[in-house]
């Protein structure tokens, strides 16, 4: 039996989705960052999902959202869908677009620190990969600090799939996570994270003998190419963040004693007692078998 996926209502994940072979399907301009933007808004919105940060590298995407309905997956199969069906427009590829026969990345974060932790991550993505030396110098979809801090991201509805009954122009919601409620100290508590490790990604790049490769040269890169490092396979999939050894042995003990109710029930699921109830968290039973979970 395979590992349950574990969905809760008000979770806070960072979500990762990588393209087929990492090829370069997301490198960023104009048609595409607008794109990107206008599909996740209306996934934002049509499944209650609230988005905190975004970035959009050529070979994969990170959010860090709270799935304030326990929706997650319904969540990413229509985003995904919708993303990959303006890629395929944009860029002419008619292939599948995102790995194959390998499920996103969902990381619980539980707690500020995590959450704080993983925000920085996203945004500083094209500058670890040594390819732009700040954020705001990243050509694609990125939610910067003064994104954050206005609060909000804008779209126009995609010339490509999307009918005309689809609204014109959307505003992406960039919210404080719900364990960092005040959005001026988030926001700056965030601003001197990033300043912190941005020298620190720095001063490691220069001990290298490494420099940027600079937007322009990001925004000439070719769709079909991918990173020339292989990518580390049969790894480690982590299913949520903890930065302290305490808080890792109890997202432990949680994790462990979810799965531990989810394969006694399912055994008794499969014996015929279909009024058996699942854990609460439990997705796929309940909503594709009709299986009862506690709330």
């Amino acid at each position: 039996m395979s590992l349950p996926r574990r969905v809760l209502p008000n979770q806070t994940y960072l979500v990762t989705r990588r393209c087929l072979g990492r090829r370069f399907l997301l490198r960023p301009d104009d048609a595409l960052t607008n794109a990107f933007l206008y599909c996740l808004a209306l996934a934002a919105k049509k499944h209650g999902v609230a988005v905190h940060a975004l970035c959009a590298m050529s070979n994969h995407y990170h959010l860090v959202i709270t799935d304030t309905e326990g929706v997650l997956p319904d969540f990413m199969a229509w985003l995904n869908r919708q993303l990959a069906m303006c890629v395929k427009r944009l860029r002419r590829w008619d292939e599948v677009v995102w790995e194959p026969n390998v499920a996103y990345s969902a990381i619980e974060l539980g707690g500020p620190s995590e959450v704080l932790d993983k925000v920085a991550y996203v945004l500083l993505n094209p500058v670890s990969a040594a390819l732009v030396r700040s954020p705001e110098r990243w050509p694609g979809a990125l939610s910067t600090v003064e994104t954050l801090r206005s609060g909000t991201m804008d779209a126009k509805r995609p010339a490509v799939w999307f009918k005309d009954n689809a609204p014109e122009e959307l505003s992406l919601t960039l919210s404080a996570p719900p364990c960092l409620s005040d959005q001026a100290g988030y926001v700056e508590a965030l601003a001197s994270l990033l300043s912190s490790r941005m020298s620190q990604l720095r001063t490691e790049l220069c001990r290298q003998g490494r420099g940027y490769l600079g937007r322009v040269r990001v925004r000439r890169t070719v769709v079909t190419d991918q990173p020339t490092t292989k990518k580390q396979r049969f790894g480690r999939s982590p299913t949520f963040s903890a930065l302290t050894r305490s808080a890792w042995r109890a997202a432990v003990l949680r994790l462990r004693a979810f799965r531990l109710a989810y394969r006694v029930a399912y055994r008794t699921w499969r014996s015929g007692a279909r009024s058996v109830e699942f854990p609460a968290g439990t997705w796929w039973v309940v909503r594709c078998a009709g299986a009862a979970a506690a709330t």
